[in-house]
């Protein structure tokens, strides 16, 4: 079967600034991300570390909400994700403060830095610059330069893997290596299937945006894979220009499964996508929560709301979360092109943030 549209020269006329090639080098992002990363000595007092918070907001900060549900079975002290202009109130000099703003500009986060600076906290930095970079410099601080000339939401991998080298720096994880070498090898098979060359029902990415071309998509998974349902959101959002929701199990179940049904024509609006992984562990994602998806899926269809189940593939958890986040971008933007929209310019974010500036 041949699907008709999204073909490489209708992805180009549109893709002016090539977001799609920024996704299919995300192999490439990896091998780069690690040997920055394994070049970065990190200095810290590692035996008064007693809890971590990772301080970002948007493509800068679903980095470390990845991180906290791939070690979430690893790590033995608490990892808090701060997306504000205040930190916790714990935050001491016990605290391992990872500052991530990747333009180094972004005015939340540097709030939450010089508070870390006032409560005497161990912070390291993930920066491509900006003013976040200079404060490193200035106050002698660890700093994980990132690559410049990226949109915030493309360098994902390149604000994940200093996150982990750093745990393990701090001995709470295990090296990282051999499961980013899994994932690169993994991204790479699947950049062949979803590529705009292949114009086969098996292209999945593709598959996905025709779906979601009518209709407003709905990220339902299992709590692990939260970060990666939020990623997915994210995508749709800044990639296609359209609205998007995410949402987990089991807490769905307690409110918004009611939702569903009073209004069928509304209902309609929406594309239900389930993030599966057929090879998660127990401990992964809990066995009655497999039930909960079955039953609530049959639910929601009886609203006449279809459901799409996308599968996690791979072995180690962070080649199976990035073949879905990979199959996410992807998908978001084909939507993009079907939408007649450019992918990266993100004109509202940046009006956003001007103003502000004024302010």
């Amino acid at each position: 079967m041949t699907i008709n549209l999204l073909r490489p020269e209708e992805v180009r006329l549109l893709d002016r600034a090539d977001m799609l090639g920024r996704v299919l080098s995300q192999p490439q992002h990896f091998r780069d991300a690690l040997a920055r990363a394994q070049a970065v000595r990190v200095e810290l007092k590692l035996e008064s570390i007693r809890n971590v918070v990772i301080a970002g907001l948007g493509g800068s900060a679903i980095g470390g909400e990845l991180v906290k549900s791939l070690t979430y079975q690893q790590l033995p002290v608490p990892l808090t994700v701060c997306r504000s202009y205040q930190l916790p109130k714990f935050v001491d000099e016990h605290t391992l403060v990872i500052s991530s703003s990747y333009s180094g500009n972004t005015e939340e986060t540097l709030a939450t830095f010089q508070q870390a600076l006032q409560c005497g906290a161990q912070i390291v930095c993930l920066t491509s610059g900006g003013q976040i970079g200079a404060l490193a410099e200035t106050n002698g601080l660890t700093k994980f330069p990132l690559p410049a000339g990226f949109p915030p939401r493309s360098a994902l991998v390149h604000l994940i893997v200093p996150i982990l080298k750093i745990l393990h720096a701090c001995r709470f994880i295990a090296d990282p290596a051999p499961d980013i070498n899994e994932t690169i090898a993994l991204l790479e098979k699947l950049g062949q299937r979803y590529q705009p060359q292949n114009q086969t029902s098996e292209n999945v990415a593709k598959n996905l945006a025709h779906a979601l071309s009518q209709r407003l998509p709905l990220v339902y998974a299992a709590e692990i894979y939260e970060a990666v349902a939020w990623r997915w959101k994210e995508q749709f959002c800044e990639n296609a220009k359209v609205l998007a929701w995410h949402n987990v199990f089991p807490e769905l179940n307690h409110n918004e499964l009611v939702g569903w049904g009073l209004r069928r024509e509304l209902d309609q609006s929406f594309q239900v996508i389930y993030l599966q992984d057929q090879q998660a562990s127990a401990t992964e994602i809990y066995p009655r929560n497999r039930a909960r998806m079955e039953l609530t899926q049959a639910l929601i269809e009886q609203s006449g709301v279809p459901v799409i189940s996308v599968a996690a593939e791979g072995r180690a958890l962070l080649a199976r979360f990035f073949s879905l986040i990979f199959l996410g971008d992807m998908a978001s933007v084909y939507l993009a092109v079907l939408n007649g929209v450019d992918p990266t310019p993100v004109e509202k974010i940046d009006y956003l943030k001007t103003q502000m500036a004024k302010i």
